[in-house]
């Protein structure tokens, strides 16, 4: 069998296995072997049929490119070796062995890539990225397993690519424009570590009784080893192309108007010309609008200045935008953003009612940048959801096997009187209060917000913070929604119409906080128990800011209204003074976060005709928000939640 197949010396790129002329064009770095017999393996059917060495004659640095010619090169897996050291190809398109989500059979063994000539002939129909400016973009971080996997999701295809693009149009109802996945790389999901040996894994049906105590899951999917970065995970694809199954996912996103930004977390292993190569593959074979980047000493400048990356969203905690905008020019497409966690642990704070807190977030509502976007959130995959945040004071991992003392300790939540579930009628109300107020927080300020999936409709993993290891219920989203999850659902599916109607709330330039315009009215200004003066005072907790809508025009040419927040995140009513509109425009509620049967303001405060109101009172723990715009136009319908 070997003398019918030849080899030749082959193009250097791209990395991996790929089809040329006919042939496969291998690329591998062998960076320790140019004295050592080095090659690749050949399988059909699970059994090695080819060994093929590669000639140092081959070699351009420590690269070996090597053309393979023969009959039947069309579907194989494979693997390279040195001397008698075997390993899967960190270029692989494919992996073989991870069909099946949570087997442990192959956990200690090396994985096997998978060639399919005909791999890249996916027809993607004239697709198009729709590249939404940051301003515009919702974002809605999922899992790709637990977002479906449950069996109240409705989907045909629980826990895969194809069962996201069954809920696409949920998506599109909500609001969403951005859809940020964790990791659907393929990774190792079978964690094997005998420290834990007092730890009982759930839900490893193909684990044998006597490593049950051995193995536990890697649900969100971070990893250092076992990595592959070129192939998508294979037990996300419901048949046997999850390559196929991506793509597809991704083309009706796009057709959809939604984008798909991937989370991928690279470890200090990974040098810069690799990380730059992952990048750019996703987005020229799968077409991917952005990146979610983690890691330690990630090169982003070298990312932020690749010409196949211009367009592209990426965000991160140390974006270095100065080192990449050196010359101040401001980018054709602000594609940079800046993801830190600065927002999620002061609003916490805020919600809660600690003191001296105002000075913070008078700064984060108009948190903006010419130069990288800011991304918002009030809960991520780290720490409590948003249901948790409202009901426990402290975390219960005692799940995860490791006593409760993994996950933070700082969680800034408040459990709003009783320590997780409850049954008490005026707890649950103020929970529900208590994620309306969050929420607000995030749709109602200048930068980019994060939704993450579940908050929604009350999604809880009990007190879990930290359920990295949980591939069940504690995890999977419950699409059986109580009445609170649906009066939730609807609130926030109202406030980012809200976000998106007033272009005001979400500008491209920097609020100044001055009449820079001569419009009569700073751009944003803050207000308190007197209009125009704001009380800063550490034991403060109340605060009112206002939006001049003269500084942005809406779609249809006309100026934008103004917009008054009140947030009172003090546990008594406070009376805000609203400052006075040109004489032609009247104040109309938009909304308030109190229960309707609670909150009796929404019918008091309609403005009386011809005069303006003045004063408005805010409930405890509560956000008002109102709306000025011109007296001829106030019966016009506005976005009330």
């Amino acid at each position: 069998m070997k003398s019918e197949y030849s080899t030749k010396f082959g193009s250097p790129y791209p990395m991996g296995l790929s089809m040329r002329d006919g042939a496969i064009n291998i690329v591998i770095e062998f960076p320790h072997s140019p004295k050592k017999v080095c090659g690749i393996i050949l399988y059909t059917k699970n059994q090695e049929a080819l060994r093929i060495p590669f000639s140092d004659r081959f070699r351009i640095g420590t690269l070996y490119c090597v053309r393979l010619e023969g009959p039947q090169l069309t579907d194989f897996s494979y693997q390279f070796y040195v001397d008698d050291v075997v390993f899967c190809d960190p270029y692989a398109r494919r992996i073989e062995g991870r069909e099946v989500w949570g087997k442990p059979a192959g956990a200690d063994s090396v994985a096997r890539a998978k060639f399919d000539s005909a791999a890249d002939e996916f027809d993607w129909q004239e697709d198009k990225c729709p590249e939404i400016p940051y301003e515009d973009t919702i974002l809605y971080s999922l899992h790709m397993r637990g977002f479906t996997r449950h069996p109240s999701s409705g989907v045909a295809h629980k826990g895969t690519f194809e069962g996201l693009t069954e809920k696409i149009e949920y998506l599109r109802q909500l609001g969403i424009t951005s859809v940020e996945c964790m990791p659907m790389y393929e990774f190792n999901e079978i964690i094997y570590n005998p420290a834990y040996t007092t730890f009982k894994v759930q839900n490893l049906p193909f684990m044998e009784e006597k490593n049950i105590w051995e193995y536990r899951i890697n649900y969100w999917g971070f990893a250092d080893k076992g990595n592959y970065y070129f192939a998508p995970k294979y037990s996300y694809g419901a048949g046997k192309n999850p390559v196929n199954s991506c793509k597809q996912m991704i083309r009706q996103l796009h057709t959809s108007g939604l984008e798909c930004i991937m989370q991928i977390y690279f470890s200090k292993e990974q040098t810069p010309s690799f990380i730059q190569e992952v990048l750019r593959f996703w987005v020229m074979e799968y077409h991917v609008d952005g990146f979610h980047l983690m890691g330690i000493g990630l090169p982003m400048e070298l990312i932020g200045n690749d010409p196949v990356l211009k367009r592209t969203k990426i965000y991160c905690e140390t974006p270095m935008t100065e080192r990449i905008y050196e010359d101040g020019q401001i980018p054709q497409f602000r594609n940079i953003g800046c993801y830190t966690d600065d927002f999620r642990c002061d609003s916490r704070r805020f919600l809660k009612g600690d003191e001296d807190m105002l000075a913070r977030i008078s700064t984060y509502v108009k948190d903006n940048s010419r130069y990288e976007a800011k991304i918002h959130h009030i809960t991520d995959y780290r720490g409590f959801t948003l249901m948790d945040l409202v009901s426990y004071d402290r975390k219960h991992n005692e799940d995860n096997g490791e006593d409760n003392r993994d996950g933070s300790d700082y969680n800034y939540s408040w459990n709003c009187g009783v320590e997780g579930a409850s049954r008490k009628k005026a707890i649950l109300s103020l929970r529900l209060s208590q994620r309306k107020n969050a929420l607000s927080f995030l749709m109602l300020s200048q930068a980019t917000p994060l939704l993450m999936a579940g908050d929604e409709f009350g999604h809880s993993t009990g007190g879990n913070n930290n359920a990295y290891c949980q591939d069940n219920k504690v995890n999977w989203l419950n699409w059986k929604w109580d009445k609170q999850g649906q009066e939730l659902f609807v609130f926030i599916r109202e406030l980012i119409a809200f976000r998106k109607k007033h272009p005001i709330l979400h500008t491209k330039e920097i609020l100044r906080a001055a009449d820079y315009a001569s419009k009569g009215y700073p751009d944003i200004s803050y207000h308190g128990e007197q209009a125009w003066y704001a009380q800063f005072e550490n034991y403060n907790r109340h605060l009112g800011i206002m939006y001049c809508g003269l500084y942005e025009t809406k779609p249809d040419g006309e100026p934008d209204d103004f917009i008054y927040i009140a947030y009172n995140m003090h546990w008594v009513t406070h009376e805000f003074a609203l400052p006075i509109l040109p004489k032609e425009y009247d104040w109309q509620i938009a909304y308030g976060t109190r229960p309707r049967i609670e909150d009796k303001q929404n019918d008091e405060l309609l403005p009386v005709e011809g005069q303006q109101q003045k004063n408005v009172s805010v409930a405890p723990r509560s956000v008002l928000v109102l709306v000025g715009r011109k007296a001829e136009k106030k019966n016009e319908s506005i976005t009330t939640l």
